[in-house]
């Protein structure tokens, strides 16, 4: 561990916490020596030794990883043979077929523009939204919506009459 890594906060007397840093000296490889730390460390013939031992010891696991492998790249160079060029003919096919659904839905868009009505009140308008979008009416208290607009209309008319 490097100096001054193990951090310990101890509180104070007045229950603050003392964020100074204590270290513990035997956490420090400086009083060790340098053969010793040579000792631990594994030279190149070691760490061959080493992993042949757990190849050994782990083979099952070392061939299910190779035949995974093996299945991986198999399956991707049959892929790349039967799609190889065909990423730039999908992104042509995506592309023709987002125009051909943007020209149908403007041309859906004029045609119902054309077949509406003008209306006469906010209550009519609405009504002929609700007809057309089905999902409004299960969202909206269609007759808390209609006493509003009576109470509207008569308001109306009696500020009409006023005059």
């Amino acid at each position: 561990m490097l100096p001054g890594a193990n951090v310990e906060n101890e509180a104070t007397e007045d229950g603050e916490y003392d964020d100074s840093l204590s270290e513990d000296e035997s956490e420090s490889l400086s009083d060790i020596d340098d053969c010793d730390v040579d000792a631990y460390i594994h030279n190149e013939e070691e760490k061959n030794i080493k992993k042949m031992l757990w190849e050994r010891v782990n083979r099952v696991y070392v061939m299910e990883q190779a035949a995974k492998e093996a299945v991986t790249t198999a399956n991707k160079k049959a892929f790349e043979g039967k799609f190889g060029n065909s990423s730039e003919d999908f992104l042509a096919a995506r592309a023709a077929a987002a125009a051909k659904s943007r020209k149908g839905m403007k041309q859906k868009r004029a045609h119902e523009a054309k077949s509406i009505a003008p209306t006469q009140s906010a209550a009519e308008a609405f009504g002929q939204m609700s007809n057309e979008k089905k999902s409004l009416n299960s969202k909206v208290n269609l007759d808390r919506l209609e006493e509003l607009f009576n109470d509207m209309e008569e308001d109306e008319m009696g500020s009409a009459d006023d005059y």
